[in-house]
This record gives structure tokens, C-alpha cells and sequence, in this order.
């Protein structure tokens, strides 16, 4: 192979590997992971739920759904470029405050009780 050959496939591989953002990488593995994981605490509360039929439960199935729901939005908002939009972090800021709300109610419910 000529130099100029070498060095060109050099210049893509390098340009190529530059592209990549090994803290992007990161945050979606955790994003995905957080939304995997949220999935298992919400089949586990619903069986919880089934035996037991506490009420504290239901809102351990609502807070679970919601974190699965927004790190999946998160994810999808990093993985593809049409989603990074203001609504996008709206929607996702709203559904923190609603697990925050959920998780004040389900303390204050179970206080009173």
C-alpha cells in the first residue's frame, strides 16, 4: 500500500474515533439500566401488591412507572436528535416532580393511617 493510501485510511480511523464520546456512551448504558432496573421494581411491587393488597403499594407501582418512563425518554432524547427539543426536558422535569409528589403523599397517606 502507498503512504498516502496509509495515511488517509489513518486520518478516518482517527477522525472516526474521535467522534465517539465514551461519557455519552456511559450515560445511556445508566439511563438504560435505571429504566431496566425501574422495570423490575415495578413487576415487584405489582406482585407485592397482589398478595398483600396494601394501598402504600399502588404508589410504589405509579412512582416505578414513572422512573421507568422518564429515563426511557431521557434515553431516546440522547440517542436520537429530534427529540432533544424544550418539551422533551418538560416533560421529563414534570415527571420528577410527580414521583416527588407521590413519594410526599405516599409518607403523609401512611402517617395518617
Amino acid at each position: 500500500m502507498s503512504e498516502g493510501l496509509v495515511l488517509t485510511l489513518s486520518t478516518i480511523f482517527l477522525s472516526v474515533i474521535s467522534e465517539i464520546d465514551p461519557y455519552e456512551t456511559s450515560e445511556n448504558g445508566i439511563a438504560l439500566g435505571i429504566a431496566i432496573f425501574s422495570l423490575l421494581l415495578l413487576a415487584l411491587s405489582i406482585t407485592a401488591f397482589k398478595k398483600t393488597r396494601l394501598k402504600v403499594t399502588i404508589y410504589a407501582i405509579i412512582i416505578f412507572a414513572l422512573f421507568a418512563i422518564q429515563q426511557f425518554i431521557d434515553y431516546l432524547d440522547n440517542i436520537f436528535v429530534e427529540l432533544d427539543i424544550p418539551i422533551t426536558d418538560v416533560v421529563i422535569s414534570s415527571i420528577t416532580l410527580a414521583i416527588l409528589v407521590l413519594f410526599f403523599l405516599a409518607i403523609v397517606r401512611t402517617k395518617i393511617s
